[in-house]
């Protein structure tokens, strides 16, 4: 008897060893929420004066999103770059521009919920196309007595805030 129930219980064990199991079903996949593309207008870097460098901080709210960014924007000659950083200093994002010509590098990859781009449309509009016409560029500016720039971009669902924090003006400027 004892072997035959040694010999059952090895069957058994077998048996259930030899069972395929099925996967687990997928996980659906969460849609992060995002900005969508805000189409804007872009000022030459040829008619941007001077080379330098700015720090500012961008905080931009809507569509689900509610992201803030360190900014270094750095114009020398012909060329203007933006890089973008996460609350941590790592790389967010990177937007390089020669004349009206621009070239985006994420770093965040499918994560990143704010297009580079509408960063870029939204610094030109505060700071190189001071212009109040609607029909040029649909993002509205307001300013703050202490620099703070607000920035509503309606149409496209979503309003950005860009903050000063430093400024370094080219070599040989005079400083305050």
């Amino acid at each position: 008897m004892r072997r035959d129930s040694a010999l059952a219980w090895i069957a058994l064990c077998a048996l259930l060893g030899c069972k395929t199991l099925t996967p687990p079903a997928p996980i659906a996949a969460l849609a992060l929420p995002k900005v969508s593309d805000c189409p804007g207008g872009l000022r030459s870097t040829n008619e941007i004066e001077g080379d330098w460098t700015i720090n500012e901080r961008i905080r931009v709210v809507g569509n689900g999103v509610d992201e803030s960014f360190g900014l270094v924007l750095q114009k020398t000659g012909p060329k203007l770059v933006l890089l973008g950083l996460t609350p941590f200093g790592a790389k967010a994002f990177g937007v390089t521009q020669i004349g009206t010509e621009t070239w985006v590098e994420s770093y965040l990859g499918p994560v990143l919920a704010v297009p580079p781009q509408n960063v870029l449309r939204d610094v030109h509009r505060a700071h190189f196309l001071i212009v109040d016409d609607p029909t040029l560029d649909a993002r509205a500016v307001t300013r703050d007595a202490d620099g703070v720039i607000h920035i509503a971009a309606r149409e496209c669902g979503y309003e950005s805030t860009l903050a000063p924090v430093s400024a370094t003006p080219p070599a040989g400027a005079p400083h305050e």
